[in-house]
């Protein structure tokens, strides 16, 4: 018999199924490292300026988008305004080159911006040829007024006449109250020295109904005028005397205003 050694025995011992145990040691814990208040304090106050820094950076980049966006905004608004100024600018022109063409083609030296009386009114738009079957004015249907805001005037001075045309009848009618129709005259004696027709104008047909009235104002410059028409600062200057101004209808003659005298001087 062969003799089993002590050791042989506890390896015996501490074998299972063939194969010897193996025994492994915990590993030691770690010791837990205690935060002061103090450092507890000092973490927040770090965490607390963390986040104000992140919200000011926030807050910059959202400024400096608004301000890039306001900024595209405003360059845009201001292409789009020049453009407009451009625009209206450029219609501004075509008109007044229209009017001052229109202008040159009518030579109206004697006649100033013709205005209407507040109410009522009589119906420019209104002529005998768009109403057939209204009879002309006569001197039973309207009247003339005519004044002057001066009496004296030096020579080469100027003097403007209010002319009204009155509707006095119960029954519509139609008038030309254009400066070729009803006309200012101005005499010196028995010489007519100035007209407002000495220049061809356009109709102005109106068609009087119940108390219309039409106001204008024309202008003198006292010059006279002559067989054909001219331009103002071509006509001679009248001299100094008395001159008598009337307002009347062609074709009409019993239309017409009471005379209103001026003094040239």
């Amino acid at each position: 018999m062969v003799p089993i050694t002590l050791g042989a025995m506890a390896q015996r011992k501490n074998t299972s199924n063939g194969s010897p145990k193996k025994f492994t040691r915990k590993p030691a814990r770690k010791p837990v490292r205690k935060i002061s208040k103090k450092q507890q304090r000092i973490y927040r106050r770090r965490r607390i300026v963390a986040v104000i820094v992140l919200l000011a950076v926030i807050a910059a980049l959202c400024g400096l988008v608004y301000g890039v966006v306001r900024g595209v905004q405003a360059v845009s608004g201001s292409l789009s305004s020049s453009s407009s100024s451009q625009s209206a600018s450029a219609t501004a022109s075509a008109s007044n080159g229209k009017s001052s063409a229109s202008a040159s083609q009518s030579a109206k030296p004697s006649e100033s911006a013709t205005s209407k009386s507040a109410t009522p009114s009589a119906s420019e738009s209104s002529t005998k040829a768009k109403n057939p079957g209204i009879p002309n004015c006569t001197a039973s249907d309207v009247s003339l007024d005519l004044t002057a805001d001066t009496t004296t005037v030096a020579q080469g001075g100027k003097v403007t006449f209010k002319v009204v045309i009155k509707h006095d009848s119960k029954r519509d009618c139609v008038i030309d109250a254009s400066n070729a129709s009803r006309i200012l005259t101005i005499t010196s004696g028995d010489n007519t020295v100035w007209r407002s027709d000495s220049c061809p104008v356009d109709s102005r047909q109106l068609l009087m109904t119940g108390s219309d009235k039409d106001t204008q104002t024309i202008a003198w410059n006292t010059t006279s005028t002559g067989s054909e028409c001219q331009a103002e600062n071509a006509r001679a200057k009248v001299d100094p005397g008395t001159y008598v101004a009337t307002l009347s209808v062609r074709d009409h003659e019993k239309i017409k205003s009471s005379p209103v005298t001026i003094t040239v001087q």
